[in-house]
């Protein structure tokens, strides 16, 4: 598997205040790139979680928020950046 990093930019929301993914800056090899998971990725919990977070403030920030809620947040978005890598590196690997 090709190694990457990551970095959260921001919780991403739609006109009407819902929640619409995340945005996310990746790096891999020699390509840098934002990438916006999307919010299916995410439980029914996490989401409505996110988004009583951003009624409260502008943003905020994923380090701070309690350990169990991070990692609802961050464990999707790393399932799914490597889904992307592999997609992207590899091709279509699911036959």
């Amino acid at each position: 598997m090709t190694k990457y990093v990551y970095q959260i930019q921001g919780a991403l929301e739609n006109a009407d205040g819902k929640f619409s993914g995340f945005q996310v800056f990746v790096g891999v090899e020699n390509i840098v790139q934002i990438l916006t998971v999307p919010p299916e990725e995410f439980e029914r919990e996490t989401k409505n979680y996110i988004e009583y977070r951003l009624q409260l403030t502008e943003g905020f920030d994923i380090r701070k928020l309690p350990p169990t809620v991070e990692m609802d947040i961050r464990m999707p978005i790393e399932h799914w950046l490597d889904d992307w890598i592999n997609y992207n590196f590899y091709g279509d690997i699911s036959e």
